[in-house]
């Protein structure tokens, strides 16, 4: 009996040495992780699975201060550098928790579908291998060699250094839903909307999903479903003639309106030196309107520049605005809100500068002003011409044809 066991522990052990010998196999590209690596790097993402545009967020880990390298091993076989960039010029971090992006970018995924692995390569020292030059060369740092490129990158690491890896899977859930009607030719809508007449068959995201069918001299059918990623659903539906009218169609009742519009007056502004303009519409002294403005052209990202939050679109204003006549003249006041969409545009130097990789973008927000403004005008026969004060828009001259 002890021989038996004996025996047995001993192929036990055999086996765990032959287990424990064999190298893992990594993804091409991936640099493996030293055995007692001198930086301790540990690296994940906020998510197993993404679609086509998902945003991606990392959070990684030092146990010493490090220069930061992150690239990116897509589905079809190519390499994408994505730290450093133009908006994370400087890839110095002192030893703690961190997460990537940084404030004033944003990371998407893109297609095709498949497994993505990310790989965080830490070194004491910077690498000569990531130059500025090489940016102004090529924007977009992607190699079509992975395995050449990580024999690169090891041997311009320095003794200390070490590295951590993960992956994640790009997907876009779907399934597929085919509509069959008896009579055919009825309308279709998923989800609220339309997708053509029977017989069709149409993607649709998974999840609980209502099909409603409708055809000219029918009832009205509608089915609830709920489908499964990649799941391929077939759905029948039989139309019931609909029933006669048990009463007597209703006409609509005829209303009259009476409108005075003979008080109605149409205005019209324009900044003299902010490129907006508005349009209002005037009830005696009291008026309404929506104004636009212009957003000033963006700084020229291949020239340095200090950087900052500038204008990434127009400014939209509403408001309310009044006239208090005094004789011939009078004085025009107006409140408002305005909305902006702000875009993020890092500083750099020449020295330092480096370009944007793909599913790079700059943060963005919407900021929010309250408005107002007055001035002084006259008023003729049929017009009132005025000049006002704005707080958003400067000076601003317009012309309002009164009735």
């Amino acid at each position: 009996m002890k021989a038996k066991l004996l025996a047995a522990w001993v192929a036990l052990l055999a086996f765990g040495l032959l287990a424990f010998g064999e190298a893992p196999v990594l993804p091409q590209g991936i640099i493996p992780v030293p055995d007692e690596p001198p930086i301790v790097v540990s690296v994940k993402t906020d998510k197993a699975t993404y679609a086509p545009g998902d945003p991606l967020r990392l959070t990684f880990t030092l146990n010493h201060d490090a220069y930061v390298y992150l690239y990116n091993l897509t589905a079809d076989g190519k390499v994408k550098l994505l730290v450093p960039n133009r908006f994370l010029q400087d890839p110095l971090f002192p030893a703690g928790t961190h997460t990537l992006p940084t404030q004033g970018w944003v990371l998407r995924v893109t297609a095709p579908e498949g497994i993505e692995y990310l790989q965080l390569v830490a070194s004491a020292s910077p690498l000569s291998f990531y130059e500025a030059k090489a940016f102004e060369a090529d924007a977009f740092l992607v190699y079509t060699n992975p395995a050449a490129f990580a024999s690169q990158i090891t041997a311009l690491l320095p003794g200390t250094w070490g590295t951590a890896w993960a992956s994640y899977r790009v997907h876009r859930p779907q399934a597929t839903l085919s509509v069959a009607t008896s009579p055919s030719g009825a309308a279709v809508w998923v989800g609220g909307t339309y997708v053509g007449t029977s017989p069709l068959s149409t993607s649709v995201a998974p999840g609980r999903i209502r099909v409603q069918v409708e055809k000219d001299g029918y009832e009205a059918k509608s089915v609830d479903l709920v489908v499964g990623d990649g799941e391929e659903v077939s759905l029948v539906v039989s139309l019931s003639p609909a029933r006669p009218s048990l009463w007597p169609p209703v006409s609509p009742p005829s209303w009259t309106v009476d409108a005075e519009l003979s008080a109605v007056g149409f205005g019209l502004a324009v900044g003299l030196t902010t490129r907006s303009i508005s349009t209002d519409l005037w009830l005696e002294g009291f008026g309404f309107g929506i104004s636009f403005q212009l957003a000033p052209p963006l700084p020229d990202l291949s020239e340095p520049g200090p950087g900052g939050w500038f204008a990434g679109g127009p400014e939209v204003e509403g408001y309310i605005a009044g006239w208090l006549p005094v004789g011939r003249a009078g004085f025009v006041v107006l409140v408002g809100v305005s909305l902006q969409e702000m875009a993020w545009v890092p500083p750099w130097s020449p020295s330092a500068a480096l370009a944007p990789l793909v599913d790079i973008e700059p943060e963005t927000r919407a900021d929010v002003h309250l408005t107002g403004g007055a001035g002084f005008g006259v008023e003729g026969s049929g017009w009132r011409l005025y000049l006002s004060l704005h707080s958003r828009r400067g000076f601003v001259v317009g012309l309002t044809i009164l009735p």
